[in-house]
């Protein structure tokens, strides 16, 4: 029977709610912070974002925009459980949404409410108690009536915890807290409530990246630890385990060839498909998949098991490109092949693999690559029709980077193509931009069936334009389509903005220009290897720096 579940002492009060209903974020005796001490250059959780520096000259020191803290998303928090303590029962599904910055899981903008910090810390009883509970001897290590196990575990459990050593001050309070319970509650009550006011600190729930008050420059490099946590949630999606950690503590993230050979490990390890298939699952919209609604008269093969095949095969066929093919972006939106089910094999037509997931060709005239996938071609469709809007904006600000303006104010969204809005001189301009991508894309229906005919039996048009954009312009159908954008300079660049964008978990402002000059160059150059664009995205100085505010 539990007899707590809620953080008690000095420790515990820093971490409950305040009056004014929002997460007071890093507490005097949680920071480690002498009596009425605060860091002046540490901004708090939940902090408004703090406006970008000025841009700087690319021939000049580092050029970096400021980076507000963010808390960890929902992946990265059920990860980060995951390695912690070998627990896989995703706590954070349940939490209230992620918020997103161009496109992407941030948790960098509002405010932590009362309500998510409710589900912070049942999760954290939970988790605990679990723990200590079901996997003790993983947990604690060594016997608590011995001497020193206690001290070793807070300090071994902090450091991962925390993602850097804690501070003399910091260990003290853990065993203040330990001693203070066990006299009343026992030893597996201690530690449990060591562990949950672990995961309750600001410490644990937000990606947090001090700076040294005794800096008098503009830009500073990260501290070797939170370079490494980047790293890590830049790979993995997850914390950083112990060797990254022992290399930033020995100075090997100093210099840019200790960065990549980091990272490049990172990459290897099959921990990296979670962040792989995050970023693309984020940047084609894929994550309300399941919630789709489609008319089951005209589509009665739909239903939350193929939704989750489809997005299945989307997260493990890009990681078959990145970690074990060539790992390029031209391959990523061109191939003929994918990584599939039996559900999946029948939605293609196309025989089932001899494994439960494996690579299968597909008909060359119909798929190819990424956007002529089920997951995409459903996810960017009506319930009873395909929605040009939906595919050709997807092209538009997802792969070239082009901002189209939101609908005035007194259009009403509709679930069907209106083929007179490219003739309506209110319309036009805006649906020009879209509708002729979405038109050449006709041939897949709203579950991403491939078909030549329509509903009455006449041929299916699939005459498209990518309108304004000569190096694209005209294509005939997806195949063609795929082909045109994979070649297109300015697909690559765009493609690289958003992987920078994911990666900083911000918006690229003029300060980033730099950087993202380095980076399209280092993309072309090589061949468009999204693996050479991570290892340059993580060295560059928008991910290696931070600006000393």
């Amino acid at each position: 029977m539990r007899i707590w579940n809620r953080p008690t002492g000095a420790l515990g009060a820093a971490l409950m709610l305040s009056l004014s209903a929002c997460y007071t974020g890093l507490s005097e005796a949680d920071a480690g912070l002498g009596a009425g001490e605060q860091d002046e250059n540490e901004s708090g959780p939940g902090d408004d974002p703090v406006d970008p520096e000025p841009p700087a000259s690319c021939e000049g020191g580092p050029s970096v925009a400021a980076a507000p803290m963010r808390r960890l998303t929902a992946l990265e928090y059920d990860n980060t459980v995951r390695d912690l303590l070998s627990d896989d029962t995703r706590p954070a599904q349940g939490f209230s949404p992620d918020e997103e910055v161009g496109g992407f899981a941030a948790n960098a903008i509002a405010k932590l409410s009362g309500s998510q910090l409710e589900e912070y810390m049942d999760a954290a009883d939970d988790l605990a108690h679990a723990a200590v509970e079901q996997r003790w001897d993983a947990l604690v290590g060594c016997d608590v009536a011995g001497p020193g196990c206690v001290e070793s575990f807070v300090e071994r459990f902090g450091r991962r915890a925390f993602r850097r050593s804690l501070s003399p001050a910091e260990q003290a309070e853990y065993l203040a807290l330990y001693t203070s319970t066990e006299g009343e509650w026992g030893e597996a009550e201690a530690v449990a409530v060591v562990v949950q006011a672990m995961l309750m600190s600001p410490y644990f729930l937000y990606h947090v990246e001090p700076l040294d008050p005794s800096a008098d420059a503009e830009v500073v490099p990260l501290t070797a630890t939170a370079l490494a946590s980047r790293l890590s949630y830049f790979a993995w999606a997850s914390m950083p385990d112990d060797a990254l950690l022992d290399a930033a503590e020995a100075g090997a993230l100093d210099e840019p060839a200790g960065v990549e050979e980091q990272l490049r490990r990172l990459l290897s390890d099959d921990r990296a498909a979670d962040a792989i298939a995050s970023f693309h699952l984020q940047w084609m919209g894929l994550q309300g998949l399941g919630e789709q609604v489609k008319d089951a008269e005209l589509f009665p093969e739909w239903d939350s098991a193929l939704a989750q095949s489809m997005q299945q095969e989307t997260a493990r066929f890009v990681d078959e490109v990145i970690r074990r093919g060539d790992g390029r972006l031209q391959t990523l939106l061109t191939a003929s092949w994918t990584v599939a089910d039996e559900t999946m094999a029948d939605h293609y037509g196309v025989p089932a693999p001899e494994q439960s997931w494996g690579v299968v060709e597909l008909p060359a005239d119909e798929r190819a690559g990424l956007l002529t996938h089920g997951s995409f071609l459903t996810s960017s469709a009506h319930a009873a029709e395909n929605s040009w809007v939906f595919r050709g904006k997807f092209v538009r600000e997802r792969m070239l980077c082009q901002d189209l303006p939101p609908p005035p104010p007194e259009v009403e969204g509709n679930d069907t193509n209106d083929p007179d809005r490219l003739q309506d001189p209110d319309c036009r301009a805006c649906h020009l931009q879209m509708d002729l991508i979405g038109q050449g894309l006709d041939a897949y229906d709203p579950i991403g069936f491939f078909t030549t005919e329509g509903p009455d039996g006449e041929p299916i048009s699939t005459a498209g334009e990518v309108f304004g954009v000569p190096d694209i312009g005209t294509f005939d159908g997806g195949v063609e389509l795929a082909h045109a954008l994979a070649e297109s300079p300015q697909v690559h660049d765009c493609m690289a903005e958003q992987w920078f964008q994911y990666g900083a978990r911000r918006q690229a402002t003029e300060a980033d220009d730099c950087t993202l000059d380095r980076l399209r160059a280092t993309f072309e150059e090589s061949g468009q290897d999204v693996r050479e664009l991570m290892v340059a995205i993580a060295l560059s100085d928008a991910f290696r720096y931070q600006v000393n505010q």
